[in-house]
């Protein structure tokens, strides 16, 4: 086993969430709805903040890069690469708060854009981007790729 693989089978264990480096979950990631295809390193599901911590100081120290990743707003190849993905929309897909008098609210990034509006709609509240994949694409996502869609003109 070379290097880089016994450093990353190390990284899993001391890890919450999941990593992959088999061929069958490199090849899923290597591309998105676009005609790119890279192979990435490896692949992360974590499970918590300490886990991206971890993976953030592992790829400094191998100078591998991380790729974010979530769901639905990549049509040009942004999430693919032969760093280490870092999916996060797994485990980070919660609603933290709402300040309703500021009209904010703070989400993790692998919150459905419908399902933010859901729960904004009783405070007369919603996260305007309006992407034709609003009922799969994630805020992170969204917020990554700067996603618009047909009310991006009314609001911004």
């Amino acid at each position: 086993m070379n290097k880089l693989k016994q450093n990353l089978t190390k990284l899993k264990s001391e890890l919450e969430g999941e990593l992959y480096f088999d061929d069958l979950l490199l090849a899923l990631y290597a591309t998105d709805a676009s005609v790119y295809r890279i192979l990435p390193t490896a692949v992360a599901l974590p499970k918590t903040t300490t886990d991206i911590k971890k993976l953030i100081a592992f790829a400094k120290a191998h100078k591998i890069g991380l790729i974010p990743r979530t769901a639905g707003t990549s049509l040009a190849g942004q999430v693919v690469g032969n760093g280490i993905v870092v999916d996060v929309s797994k485990y980070f897909t919660k609603i933290i708060s709402i300040n309703k008098i500021e009209k904010t609210v703070t989400v993790q990034p692998g919150v459905v854009r419908d399902q933010l509006n859901n729960y904004l709609e009783p405070y007369g509240l919603f996260f305007g981007p309006n992407t034709s994949t609003s009922n799969r694409c994630m805020i992170g996502g969204m917020v990554g790729n700067n996603s618009s869609g047909t009310t991006s003109i009314q609001y911004g």
